[in-house]
């Protein structure tokens, strides 16, 4: 009978272990990207909004927004998915900022891995973390 129980056992743990998300790798691969900034008249273009944000896994405006309310300007997404911002900016200003908002709301404050997500539930913003399972309820704006 204990061989018996010991298969459900390890049955019931396998398919625990499925419904588990998969892990990408240790985290150090992530770092965050040097930013590439073109100034046109009183404008700075950031070149590499977009890959910037498909990196971080974040939603374009939630990244325009924190940017935007820390460099005290006016900004937007162009067609080309560049971030312009209103005044001239230089990259170590912007990736300070970079750092900053993957220490907010990118990184895991439990586990410290980039595999994670915000989620909406009810009025609170969670970052839900797919390496280690922690959902960290977040500050709307940091």
């Amino acid at each position: 009978m204990n061989l018996n129980q010991d298969e459900i056992y390890m049955e019931l743990l396998n398919k625990l272990y499925e419904q588990l998300p998969s892990i990408s790798g240790s985290g150090e691969w992530f770092s965050v990207p040097e930013p590439h900034i073109r100034y046109e008249g009183d404008k700075s273009y950031f070149l590499n909004f977009k890959e910037t944000y498909e990196l971080f896994r974040r939603d374009p405006n939630h990244l325009m927004k924190f940017l935007v309310k820390h460099l005290a300007t006016a900004g937007y997404i162009d067609n080309d998915g560049r971030l312009v911002l209103q005044g001239r900016f230089s990259e170590e200003q912007i990736k300070q900022l970079l750092e900053r908002y993957v220490s907010f709301f990118v990184k895991c404050p439990t586990c410290g891995r980039p595999d994670t997500k915000l989620v909406k539930k009810l009025k609170v913003v969670y970052m839900v973390c797919e390496a280690c399972g922690a959902e960290t309820p977040l500050r709307i704006v940091q």
